[in-house]
Parts: C-alpha cells; structure tokens; sequence
C-alpha cells in the first residue's frame, strides 16, 4: 500500500496547539478529456484511449453500481473488490486518488465528492453525502513531535485501515486512523489526526485535542501519504499495462505488474508456480502457499485479496480457514510470514511492515505464528503474533511483539508493546 515510513504521529504525539491560518488551497480545474465513467466500455481501463502514464485502472472484481454516475479522475487505482454504489447518489474520485481492498463507497443525498490525492486505504467506508479532500487549509500546522511549524501546499487526504466515515466532511491534510470512526455532519479540519477506534460525533471533538479524539498533524504523516500515493500511482499505470498486455493478466491468480518496488512474479502453490485467471479470487505476485491449489480452493471463501505486489515475499503455511472478505498486503520492502493452522475471520486485514523502534522502522517485519485465530475485521500491522494466541472482532494489533497464547478482547487497540491500548469506541 504505502512506502515504509515513521510511525503514525497519532500513537506518539503530544497534544499541542493547532496553529490557524486563512490561507486557502485551490484545487487545480481538471483538464478536458481528464475523467472519465467506469461503464463496461472503459474497464479495466478508464478511459479505454488512455495513455497509461495516465489511465485509471479498476480492477475486474470491483462492485461498479450505476457507472455513468460514477466520475473518475486520471491516475486512479480502484482495488480488488472495492464497491463504488452510486444507485442513489452521484460518486466523484478525483486524480491521484486511491480506494483500495475492500472499500466500501454507499453515496446518498447529495453524494460522495473525493478530491485529489485521497487514500482510501483498505476496508475503509464512505457512506452518505460525504466529502473528503476537496477544501480545507494548507497550514501553517504545528508539528507535536518537533514543535515546529509546516505547511503543506500540496495537499493529501488519509482514511486507514477499517476506518468509517458517515456523512461527514474531511478536511485536506488530515488523517483518519484505522478503526476510527467521523459521524453525520461532522466537519473533521485540516491538520487534525484521529486516533485509532475513536468514534467523532461533534465538531468539537473533531477540532479540541482535550477530548482526546484527535492530535495535530507531524511532517511524518505528510511523508506518509506522500509514499501510498506515489505507490498506487504506480498500480494504476502498472496494472494498465499488464492489461492491455493481455486482459487476463488481471485476473485470479496472477501476475504483479513490475514496478520500482516489485518483481512482478507469480504465486508458488503447493510447491508450483501458479498462474490461474479464472480463480474466484485475486491472488497476486510473489506469495507461497504450502496447501495445494485443489486444497487451498477449499479452505478459503470468496472476495479475497492477497496481494504481492508491493511488499514481497509472502510465505503462508498450511491455512486453517479463510473466510470472506479477507486481504494480505505488505509495505514496500516488507514481506510477510504467516504461519500454520492460522484461522482468518471475515474482513480480516494482515499488513506487513516493520515496527518502529525509537522512530525508525527496523523492527520485526509482521508475522502470525502458528494456530492462532483473527477475529472479524481484525488489523495486523507492523506486529508479531505469537502461537496459539487470539486476535478479538474489530481489535488491531499495530506496532508490537505478542507472546505466545495472548488474547487480545475485541474492540481493543492494542499499540506499542501494550503501552498503548484504547478500545475502540463504536
């Protein structure tokens, strides 16, 4: 998804005083021929007469509802099995914006308007009449780590992991962390961060650090989204290419497209280099799975995606049961190593990363140890997972060792080593 970087400014930041400022940032007018809807004529590729340097790409297995209310910018990347519904309401997703595994946009009233740069990062949700990134300050923003002051003239917009965002509005330079909720007619503005599994339900406590849902925007953060957006970047033109190649190289089990960070290679299944277009689900790039195919297509449920190709090697032991809905994804540089007799409940996120230690990231990578059970819409990043231990529904395990037969109880944010946990409120 994105390049390693330090730690989320939410777990570690003081709250400081947030710095306000008039000046405004324009968005630039998109350029005639610059958009395009995702009907059955422009898919994979949108448009379909697009160069590549600057076609959006949808993956085949993505949900589109009512395309021709649906308008893409260029250089969007639209994820296996993310829902675009657009039945009832318009959906915009302007350039150099992203939704990615599993996320869910349910537009209503008077839809959902995404700006430029915008990260929608895996099993995030947008429902109602929302808007993300499209206004909102530049700076200046004080920075709670280095307390110093930075402004941010091209801006980005981050919604992580499991996140929900409700008929709200999220401001330019913003992040909200996963497992964290923003709710009906809340305004969340730039240069605030939302901690992870707060549910922000007033204008003040998306605005007032005191309330203890929210702390200022780092530098850090900035570079953060600056890399995840330079990554999909990538995946648009990368899966375009591969495409418009052969249309079945985005399909099933298959290929990564090559990149500056990626092989591009094909899965190994039960000790075979494995190339499947017509499988159920999207199994992509450098990953090996020590059941056989045969076996693998019975152990595991439908909208899955696993995907190789970023962080590379994934090594995945013997599997217990997948259910639906579950994604494999690992940072640039990072693999993952997954363990047997692992149970994977529905909408289950495993995240590869290393952990930061005294902020930099050259930690542990992410691994799961044997016969442990994910709850459902369960998130692992940046964390080792000892054997025998159990993962509670809607608990994330961010940035930390687990011992062996630890249980984590659901709804619980479980952060730096345990010196972090807070329970997620919604």
């Amino acid at each position: 998804m994105f390049k390693p970087r330090p730690i989320f400014s939410a777990l570690v930041a003081i709250i400081l005083a947030f710095a306000i400022s008039t000046q405004i940032y324009i968005q630039p007018a998109v350029a005639a021929g610059g958009t395009c809807n995702p009907t059955v004529g422009n898919l994979p590729v949108c448009p379909n007469t697009a160069p590549s340097e600057s076609a959006s790409f949808v993956d085949p297995t993505a949900t589109i509802t009512n395309p021709t209310n649906i308008t893409l910018g260029e250089k969007v990347y639209v994820a296996p099995f993310a829902e675009l519904d657009a039945t009832n309401a318009p959906i915009s997703i302007a350039a150099d914006s992203n939704a990615q595994d599993q996320v869910k946009i349910i537009a209503s009233g008077t839809g959902v308007e995404i700006g430029e740069r915008v990260i929608l990062a895996h099993m995030a949700t947008i429902k109602g009449a929302a808007k993300i990134g499209t206004q909102g300050l530049t700076g200046p923003f004080t920075d709670p780590v280095t307390n110093t002051q930075f402004s941010n003239t091209i801006p980005e917009t981050f919604l992580a992991f499991n996140c929900e965002i409700d008929g709200a509005t999220i401001e330019r330079n913003t992040v909200v962390n996963f497992l964290a909720r923003v709710g009906p007619g809340v305004t969340l503005p730039a240069g605030k961060v939302v901690l992870p599994g707060k549910n922000v339900t007033t204008n003040l406590q998306a605005s007032s650090g005191s309330l203890g849902k929210v702390v200022n925007l780092t530098q850090a953060d900035v570079a953060l989204m600056e890399g995840i957006i330079e990554v999909n970047e990538a995946f648009a033109k990368g899966y375009t290419d591969l495409a418009r190649a052969d249309l079945t190289n985005v399909t099933g089990i298959n290929y990564a497209p090559v990149t500056f960070f990626n092989s591009g290679s094909l899965p190994q299944i039960g000790g075979s280099q494995t190339r499947d277009p017509n499988f159920r689900n999207r199994i992509i790039g450098n990953l090996t799975f020590q059941d056989s195919l045969p076996t693998l297509n019975n152990k595991i449920a439908n909208r899955i995606s696993l995907r190789a190709d970023e962080g590379e090697p994934f090594n995945v032991g013997q599997i217990a049961g997948m259910a639906n809905d579950v994604v494999f994804h690992a940072l640039e540089t990072t693999s993952l190593t997954l363990g047997n007799g692992v149970g994977y409940g529905p909408r289950t996120l495993v995240h590869g990363g290393r952990q930061v230690v005294n902020g930099v990231a050259n930690g542990p990578e992410t691994s799961i140890g044997d016969a442990v059970g994910l709850g459902p819409n369960s998130v692992i990043f940046r964390a080792s997972i000892g054997n025998r231990s159990a993962i509670g529904q809607r608990s994330a395990v961010f940035n930390s060792t687990v011992a062996p037969r630890t249980h984590i109880r659901s709804r619980t944010i479980y952060a730096d080593n345990g010196s972090i946990i807070l329970p997620v409120e919604w």
